[in-house]
């Protein structure tokens, strides 16, 4: 009978408990069994304090036999529902801490695109590896291509109160709750908390070191969305681009070019291995491949001199109607249309008959956030179009979201360590633009490296993937800067055909010496020459 109670009284909770979204999670939650650590209930988890916040519900749930894929986990569920008196929202803020083995450590989850977190999977991922973590869904649904759910209020204005939970809000937020939370379960602790994110989970990290310096001890911020108001405007160049030139080539045509630039600027690094890990020694131009044939969809088709020009006019950036440099384009080797997530993708009834298909987030920025017409068609903007829309955006929303203050001394100040990395092939968020931050930051502080540390990532995809070697667990690298005070001097990294390559803090270049072209022993860091092959 008392079994049979429990699990009436678990499952009622279930039906409460939005942040449990995966099946496996609910399976288990009716077998939970006495936990290991803690008290996980809500009445031996404290109710949190939250800046400027008013709790509006807490569950606390137990939960075993979680199976992540890897290994099978057991951790206490934690939801914190609240609002900001005055703005109408509702946050709810996740927190999974381990029964057992916990490793004294707090960790911050990102998320990716308009999502302010991850799916159970990445939280799963935490726990496997002891951390206490915590996500927040910023007030509105997990959703990454769009913000059709929440960005605009019933008069059709920006919904100004979500979009500052989503930029910087909810994120200190989170960091407060989390060390509450855990510091109740556990009875003492974090003793450090770090944050770990990639692309809008790159851009959460840094706004947290220069909005909230003390919220983390460590961040890893990777191919970061940072300057949002300006590379937003600036990923529907390509699409504008083709537009205006009436080109909208095939994939085939535009991945000929690229492995074309590929193949011409492999080798400027001593080796071959289908990267080219220094672009800005790259000088291709597809212009010379005008009236070649390459291979598509079981016949072939020429190279057209629009189409060249296009992508050469994509590779130089986005330029105003008078031809100033507005910002960065994609690196040589990135790829240009690969579905929905690239900025040049077409879609096709036939080799010569293509139109354009626009980058997702990117018009719905300037819809919905710009312009606030959902329904506006972006294919008849002329150039002065946008260039209004460009300097619109950047007015209003870069005290919002930029996310690009070089000013890092708090967080310099407060101890804290942090670690970028990008990849080069990364064909949505501009790699120049992280370059163009630390940049920034250097010149500010030429001590930078004391604390911040930028690793491109030669050939890697946006976050993942790509013919490049990827970096291996770059948050452990934090960790041990910040505990043991070991300073990254390369980011260990390793490609899907078992290459492995130390990848080099910017502005170096993995060069190779020798030896077998598989191993990172066979390759130093140095600085890019003109000179080189």
């Amino acid at each position: 009978m008392l079994s049979s109670i429990l699990c009436l009284a678990l499952t009622m909770v279930l039906l409460t408990c939005r942040s449990l979204t995966s099946a496996a999670v609910a399976a288990t939650l009716l077998g939970a069994s006495e936990v290991n650590a803690g008290n996980c209930s809500v009445a031996g988890i404290a109710q949190p304090s939250i800046p400027g916040g008013q709790l509006l519900h807490l569950t606390a749930i137990p939960v075993t036999g979680y199976h992540d894929g890897k290994t099978t986990l057991s951790f206490c569920n934690v939801t914190v529902t609240y609002t900001h008196p005055g703005k109408n929202d509702a946050i709810h803020t996740t927190i999974w801490l381990p029964l057992s083995s916990w490793n004294g450590r707090l960790q911050g989850s990102g998320g990716g695109g308009y999502a302010m977190r991850q799916d159970d999977s990445v939280l799963a991922e935490a726990v496997g590896l002891n951390y206490a973590v915590v996500a927040t869904d910023g007030g509105h649904d997990l959703v990454s291509q769009n913000s059709a759910a929440w960005s605009l209020d019933t008069s059709g204005h920006v919904n100004m109160a979500l979009l500052d939970d989503f930029a910087y809000v909810a994120l200190n937020d989170a960091a407060v709750i989390g060390k509450q939370i855990s510091h109740s379960f556990y009875g003492y602790g974090p003793n450090r908390s770090y944050w770990n994110g990639c692309s809008t989970g790159g851009r959460q990290g840094l706004m947290l070191a220069q909005r909230y310096p003390t919220a983390y001890n460590g961040i890893m911020a990777a191919a970061p969305a940072i300057n949002w108001p300006t590379f937003l405007v600036a990923e529907y160049w390509p699409q504008f681009v083709m537009n205006q030139l009436q080109t909208h080539p095939p994939t085939c045509v535009t991945d000929a070019i690229t492995a074309a630039a590929v193949s011409a600027c492999d080798s400027l690094d001593g080796v071959t291995d289908g990267v080219i890990s220094a672009p800005n020694l790259c000088n291709f131009d597809p212009l010379t491949l005008v009236n070649q044939t390459v291979a598509c969809n079981h016949g072939s088709v020429k190279v057209t001199k629009p189409a060249a020009l296009a992508v050469k006019l994509i590779w130089a950036g986005m330029r105003s109607s008078n031809g100033t440099f507005q910002w960065y384009g994609l690196e040589r080797g990135a790829p240009l249309s690969v579905g929905g997530g690239s900025l040049a993708a077409t879609t096709c009834s036939s080799p010569t008959n293509c139109t354009g298909s626009p980058f997702a987030i990117s018009s719905d920025w300037i819809r919905r956030y710009v312009l606030q017409d959902p329904a506006f068609d972006l294919s008849t903007l002329d150039h002065a179009d946008l260039d209004a829309i460009l300097s619109r955006s950047i007015a209003e929303y870069n005290p919002i979201i930029g996310t690009n203050d070089p000013d890092l001394s708090a967080f310099k100040s407060a101890g804290g360590k942090m670690i970028t990395w990008h990849g080069l092939a990364d064909p949505v968020i501009f790699p120049k633009g992280t370059e163009h931050y630390y940049r920034q930051v250097q010149e500010r502080d030429p001590a930078v490296r004391d604390f911040y540390r930028f690793f491109p990532a030669a050939g890697v995809h946006h976050c993942s993937g790509g013919d490049g070697p990827v970096p291996v667990d770059p948050l452990s690298q934090v960790v041990e800067w910040v505990e043991g005070g070991v300073a990254p001097e390369t980011l260990s990294a390793q490609a899907a055909d078992g290459r492995t390559r130390s990848l080099c803090p910017w502005p170096l270049v993995s060069m190779y010496q020798g030896g077998d072209v598989m191993d990172a022993r066979s390759y130093t860091c140095e600085h890019p020459q003109r000179n080189w092959f």
